[in-house]
Parts: structure tokens; sequence; C-alpha cells
């Protein structure tokens, strides 16, 4: 087996050579990146940006690798097929929404996720990396073809949404404050919601609400709809943490309900009413708690109690989302008028409640905290008519549909409003949910799928209008995570690391993808720092990323030792994996050996100890977790088995990890989870059959006896990691020394290597793993240490024989055998691994087991009732 140290050059030491490995100006920033004069790369091109291009391993370029008739060949084959006989227009309709672009008739979206909703255009980049990787596979010009339309297209709508900007952004007049006229209140003039104008919610200080312990909130309302689960005002963090006052909790015809939480809806302390609010007139309502009394009123009236309350306005620490009238959760905005809002930091009494009837302040003096009488003459601002000048802001909708809307930066694009972007940070903190001009849902996910596809179309293709496009969306991008939202009302400032943690602290509408994978690489093309600043952005500083450095395990914790402000007990598998791929891309561009260590150190948070025999994570249990994409507990392995199954792009990301990390040190038992993942998962998540208008891919691998798997997937996260992971089968199987003296084996696969710079090609004739041996022919002259993988499974020897001989090896499971020589044209090497059946026990529970047939689990053909009556 090698060892690390019989490679010239270690990993430290071709960082510290490398240009990327440093910055091309001087200065530092917020992130701290220290960027010095850009020196000359040794042993690879300086241009060579790419995963592993600094490391003591290098990957071949996809098109040095062919496929062979096999498994392999097969699956790509049909991936290959649905890619060519898509139609890409269908992609391009979000995006010229957007842009105010026309759309070819009859041409429809993909669907799924890329529906127009708030995940749109993440299938899009997807879609654009297969087709970049196809055409990299064999040249086949059709997918260039493809590619290049939607490149041009893209820089057609990016170019259009940024011309917006020269009437409302700078250098242009600002545009004029919307007005919002008042109408008749209770009391002189108030504010209608959701109704003619544009107003449709109002955000408050955080001085109206922060530390307040008892307290009265008080307004009249006049109800002009009956939805249900409106608010009358939602003050909180997210979903877990908020409270909230209802005017209809639950059905039609349901009575108001005040709640608080710090534990999400199931934790919630309430105070119910005991009657229907009506609608079309006006109706005061109150909300007091003295000590751990709440009570609520209606026209002064007791009309709900709770005795035994624990939380209070303090319990939710610094509230980011202060609204009234809109919800932390994808409910519907108040469709109503609202008048006299007092906010005070004591309990009225029902006799001050009731002289609030007579007058805007009755006996009250107005509220203590905060007043909002709405008697402005027009526009967004909301005066507090206290004495403490706690100003709100009134939010106002989106008018004049999609293509209207005007950029806060430059180099935008995106199938969704860059407003849904930038709403994810301060002043708003948008949550996940479904209301597309409030809430958000991984939008910087989208972003890295978008920007990864052009990446990828500009490395395969040589498009550079692809690398022209992304180059801008990465100038975008770093202003959109430094200025901000800076055209918001309530703007305070550029984002600080704070906010940063905050925004990424969030479960789903936080999650970014592999964001800061691209940035790295961006910086390699540019030499500009600020996008190895922008990858620092996406640092999960708060809630993990020192823990993995660490090598703390903290992906699940208790609600007692939680990290982060708004962390998850239970962090979802796929939003965190592809952020440590990223981490290890900044590694390889800075030389940080931090980033190289949270890689690792997470890594092995997961493989083993959270892993199933098919290579999947995740999963639910009773009394635990009902969510199957969230990790388990370290170790849980029996008892974490779902019919919900594992997520496949999570297997897709840390078999992506895994060979990441092998190009730094060459564990082979990174390679062992690979092919685990590979032949267990990967490539059964494609069915055996043709497609022209849906991928037939899965999304959760069921793991629980007589389950079945399903496909389909169009639009979903699954189906579009599953697009690229069929198209790119041959990236592992051979490796190279950065230089040049040794190549790797990792995976036994019919195939063609060609590797020019040396001038050797090898084949490689199997029918794995269907068969137990494999057959290479070298066809070059030279000297080449060849390293064949010893797979861990292997129980019955590992036999390898050169040009008939034996080769005197000592093949240990879960190692390399080298075989160092000179080669000449002809040479062949032949391996044989007997297959056997073999039992994996889980970790947690020996008595759980599952059947391998060499590298591959047993499943069984028959349905789910023919196995149940057979067992």
């Amino acid at each position: 087996m090698a060892q690390f140290d019989e490679v010239r050059f270690n990993r430290r030491q071709l960082l510290q050579a490398s240009a990327l490995g440093a910055g091309a100006t001087a200065g530092s920033s917020m992130f701290g990146v220290t960027p010095v004069e850009a020196a000359p790369r040794i042993g690879i091109a300086a241009a060579d940006p790419g995963p592993g291009g600094t490391a003591p391993v290098r990957p071949f370029a996809l098109g040095d690798v062919r496929l062979g008739s096999g498994l392999l060949q097969e699956k790509r084959d049909r991936m290959k097929s649905f890619l060519r006989l898509y139609d890409e227009r269908r992609f391009l309709v979000l995006f010229n929404n957007q842009a105010g672009r026309p759309n070819p008739a009859g041409v429809g979206v993909p669907g799924g996720w890329e529906d127009g909703g708030l995940l749109s255009g993440h299938w899009a980049g997807h879609y654009m990396t297969a087709l970049a990787q196809a055409y990299a596979d064999q040249g086949e010009a059709v997918y260039k073809q493809k590619l290049d339309w939607m490149v041009t297209e893209l820089a057609a709508c990016q170019a259009a949404i940024t011309a917006r900007m020269d009437g409302g952004g700078p250098g242009g007049e600002e545009p004029p404050e919307p007005e919002i006229d008042r109408v008749p209140g209770r009391y002189n003039s108030a504010l209608r919601l959701n109704g003619p104008s544009q107003a449709q919610y109002v955000t408050l200080p955080q001085e109206a609400i922060n530390q307040l312990t008892d307290f009265t909130i008080a307004a009249w309302v006049n109800l002009a709809s009956t939805q249900s689960w409106t608010r009358l005002f939602d003050f909180g963090q997210n979903t877990t943490v908020n409270m909230f006052l209802t005017p209809r909790a639950g059905v039609t015809g349901s009575v108001p309900r005040f709640a608080i939480t710090v534990g999400g809806s199931g934790q919630e302390q309430r105070i119910n009413g005991t009657a229907a609010l009506p609608t079309n007139q006006w109706v005061h309502i109150a909300v007091t708690l003295a000590g751990g009394t709440g009570t609520m009123y209606v026209n002064g009236q007791v009309a709900g109690t709770n005795t035994a309350m624990t939380l209070n306005p303090s319990s939710l620490g610094n509230p980011g989302n202060r609204w009234i009238g809109r919800s932390q959760y994808g409910d519907p905005f108040l469709d109503a008028t609202i008048d006299e809002f007092h906010i005070f930091d004591r309990a009225l009494t029902q006799q001050e409640l009731l002289s609030l009837q007579d007058s805007a302040a009755g006996s009250t003096g107005g509220g203590s905290i905060a007043w909002y009488r709405f008697d402005e003459e027009g526009g967004t601002t909301l005066l507090d008519a206290s004495p403490n000048g706690r100003d709100g802001g009134i939010v106002v909708a989106q008018q004049g549909g999609a293509s209207d809307w005007v950029p806060t930066h430059p180099g935008y694009l995106g199938a969704i409003p860059e407003d849904a972007v930038l709403r994810l940070g301060p002043p708003r903190w948008a949550v996940y949910g479904g209301n597309a001009d409030t809430n958000t849902w991984a939008p910087w996910y989208t972003q890295h799928k978008i920007m990864r596809g052009l990446l990828d179309a500009y490395y395969h293709t040589g498009n550079t209008q692809a690398r022209d496009v992304v180059v801008k969306m990465a100038d975008w991008a770093h202003l959109a995570l430094t200025i901000g939202d800076k055209n918001h009302p309530e703007y305070t400032g550029p984002l600080t690391r704070d906010n940063l943690n905050y925004m990424w602290d969030l479960y789903i509408a936080g999650e970014f993808g592999g964001a800061n994978e691209v940035f790295p690489e961006i910086y390699a093309l540019t030499g500009e720092a600020k996008h190895l600043e922008t990858a620092k952005a996406f640092d999960n500083r708060e809630s993990l990323f020192g823990a993995t450095v660490e090598n703390r395990d903290i992906l699940v914790v208790t609600p007692q030792n939680r990290p982060g402000r708004r962390r998850p007990e239970r962090l979802h598998a796929n939003t965190h994996v592809p952020q440590f791929i990223g981490y290890l891309r900044i590694f390889e561009h800075t030389g940080d050996e931090e980033y190289f260590t949270a890689a690792k150190n997470f890594y092995g948070m997961v493989v083993p100890h959270r892993m199933f025999a098919s290579g999947g994570t995740g999963g639910n249990y009773p009394g635990s977790n009902n969510n199957v994409e969230l990790f388990q507990n370290r170790g849980n392995i029996a008892n974490a088995i779902a019919q919900g199954g594992a997520e496949t792009c999570t297997t897709y990301n840390l078999i992506k990890l895994a060979r990441n990390l092998f190009l730094h040190e060459h564990d082979p038992a990174y390679m062992d989870y690979y092919e685990r993942g590979l032949l267990n998962m990967i490539t059964g998540s494609r069915a055996d059959t043709a497609s022209t208008g849906d991928p037939q891919l899965t999304y959760f691998q069921p793991l629980t006896p007589g389950s079945s798997r399903s496909y389909g997937n169009t639009g979903t996260c699954c189906g579009g990691t599953g697009l690229e992971t069929h198209t790119k089968y041959q990236e592992a199987i051979y490796l190279r020394s950065a230089d040049g003296s040794t190549l790797w084996v990792n995976l036994y696969a019919p195939s063609t290597l060609t590797w020019a710079e040396k001038g050797f090609t090898v084949t490689q004739e199997t029918a794995y793993p269907r068969e137990d041996r494999t057959k290479l022919t070298v066809d070059g002259e030279g000297p080449l240490d060849i390293k064949l993988r010893v797979p861990g499974w292997v129980e019955k020897g590992f036999f390898v024989t050169v040009n008939g001989v034996a080769a005197n090896v000592a093949a240990t499971p879960g190692s390399y055998v080298t075989l160092s020589r000179t080669w000449t044209a002809g040479d062949t090497i032949e391996v044989r691994m007997p297959f056997s059946i073999r039992i994996e026990r889980a970790l947690d529970r020996p008595d759980t087991q599952s059947i391998f047939w060499g590298p591959c689990s047993c499943r069984s053909w028959a349905t789910p009732a023919v196995a149940a009556s057979a067992s």
C-alpha cells in the first residue's frame, strides 16, 4: 500500500507553491482573506481550478476516460438519451419571465419544484452540468448545441435584468415611494392591509418587542375575509421560536388564538378565544400577560385565559421578524384594516382595556412601549405616537408581474426575483414557506446549481460566454453577501459575520448547497480576491464549522446544548454535506488547513457512524425524528431504518466528498465508500427504462424489508443530482499523482483511459460487478507505478498476474497494491477477487444485518407481498 510521503509533493507543499493558494492583490477583508501576489503553479497548468487541482492526487478529465459495455454505460446511455430528447426551452420559461422576455408558444415549465415556485432555477443548473458532462464523454455535438443555446439565452436574461437598474439603481433616479393611502379608521385613520392599496404587512423595530416580560398588545381590527391562520401580529425568529395572535385558528369559523413557543407548534403555550371574530366590523382585541397568567380580551371582555404560562416575549431572544399582518409560516397575509396598535410593558386591567373602547388612548395614555395610530397622510413610514420614536415600516406588495422588479445589484440571474434571495438576510430574515412574496426556499442553493452548470459549460465545452455570465453572477453574489438588501426601507448597513451565521442557521431557507465550491474556482479564473471572500461568507461558523474543526460531533444536539440562535436540533443531511465539499475547495485555493480538517472530520462523523449498508444516511425512528432527511444519532443505524429511506442526493454528495478527500489523503477507505454508494444507491437510482419527459430517478431509497423504490422526480433535488451523477461515472475510475509517476485504479469498470501527457493508454475489460475479475491492457512505454485497489470487502483473496505471471504483492483488504515497473505496449494485468456471500451487521444492533455478494447488497426481486409470504 502506498504511503502518503511517496508522492513527490505533499499537500501543504503543493498549496504553498500554487497560485491558486494565493490572492491576486494585497489587502484583507471582514472574512479574513489576506491575499498575496500570485505565483506560477508547480506541476499543473496555472488555470486548473477544478477539484483536486492543487492536491497530491489529481483527477483525469472526463473525456480522457471512455466507458465500455457494462452496467455504468447502460445507466449513462439511458440518461444521455433523456438529456438529448428533453426540450431545453422549457428551462428558460421561468428565467424569461423574470427578465421580461417573451417565451415560445406552447412551451411549458419542467414542473416539480421547477414550476415557478421559490426553488425554480435549480433544475436548469443540474441540466446544464449534465449536458456539459455528456458532451465531455464522447464529444457528441447535440449536447453542446443544447448547452450553447441555453447559455446564450441565460446571458440575454441576465443582461435584461441588469438593464432595469438604469432607471432605479445606482447612477439613476431612485424609484418613487409607493403611495400607501390611509383609510377611515375606528379613530381618525387606519391602514388597510392587502386590499386596494399596495400595503402588505408592517414590520416593527426590535425595541418594540425586545425583552418584554409582562405586556399588553391591543389593537382594533376589521376583518375583510374569513381566511384562517392569518396574523394580527407575529413576532419571532422562525417557525420554531415565535409568538402570534391569529384571528382564526383553523377552519372557517374558528376562534382567535394567541400562542408563544420556543419549540415549534408542538410546544405552543396557547390562549384560545371562545367565539369567532366577525367580519366587516370593528373589533377590539388584546392579549395581556402578568406573571404566569395570560388573558385574551375581545371588546374589553375576557375571551380566554391560560394560568400556566412559563414563556414571555423575552424568551424569544432577539426576534428578527416583527410583523403585523404576516406569519412566520407560509400562511396568508392579513386581509383587514387595523387601527390603534398599542404595546405596553405591563398587563392592563380590564377597566383600562374597556376605556380603549371610548377613545384612542382611553385612560392608559397610549402604549408605553409603542403606539401606532396609522394617522400619517400616506407613505411607507409608520410613526410611533409614543415618546419612544420606534417607527415602523409598511412593506408593499410587488406590483406589475414578475418582469417589472428592479434589481438591487447588477449581474443577478435567476428564475425567481432577486428579492427572494436578498430577503433571506437582514432586515427581513425571510423563512421557509410557500408565500412567493415573503418566504424563501434555499435561494443560494439554486444560485449554486445555476453557477455550477455555467462553470461546467465553460470547463467541458469551452463556452466562454458561460464563463462571462458566471463571473457576473459571482460579482453580484459578492455584493449581495457584503452590501446586502440596501434598497429595503429598514436597511441598516452591510452584512456582518453575525448576520451571515444567522442566515445559514435557518432550516431549509438557509440551505445553500455547495455554493462555497464555485467561488474559489471563479477566483482561480479571475484572480480577484473578492471571490474567495464570497466563498468564506458561507462559513457556517455559529452552528457547525468550529465543532467539525475540533472533531466534536454536534450533528444532533439537545435544546440545552444547541449552538446557534435558530439551528435545528437535528441537521438536515443534504443541507450540510455539500458545504464541506465547498470547504475543501476553499482549502485547495488558500492552503488554510482548518477547512481541510473540517471536511475530513465531518465526513468521519457520517461514515461509518451514520451510514447504512447501502451508503445512504438519515432516517426516522419513533420518539426522536420523523423526517428521514435529517441525520440520525451517532451510531444509530438499525433504529433509523425508515420506510422513506435514504435520500439519494445525500449519497451523491457524500461520494463526491469522499473522492475529493482521497485526492489529498489517499486513504483506501474513501474509495471503498465511493464504490459502496455508487453500486448500492446511485446506479439503482435510474430506472432501466427509456423516458423523454421524466428522468426516472429515485428520491428515497427505502430500507425496510419488503419495501420497493419508486422513480420519477422531475424538478426535485434528487432528480437534479441524478442528471449529473449518471453522466460522470468515469470521474473516479482512474486518478493520477501530481507528478505523473503513479496511476491509481480505484474502480473496476470496463473503460479506456487515454493519458496523453504520459503516452499511455489503459484499457480495462470486465463485467464487474457482474463478475469478479478484470483485465487491464497497457499501451505505452516507460516507468509507471500502477496502484490497484484491494476492496475492503475481499474475503477470499486478491490475485494479480502481469503478463500471465503471478505478481508478488501483499494484498490486504482495504489497501492498494503497487505494480512498479517499466511498461511496454501490450503488457497485461489480470485481477481476480472472488466474490463471497458475507454479512454486514448494524453498528448498534448486530441482529440487524445486510447480505452482500461481493460489493453488492442483495435485494429481493419479488414484490413486497411475495417477499413477505416467502419470509
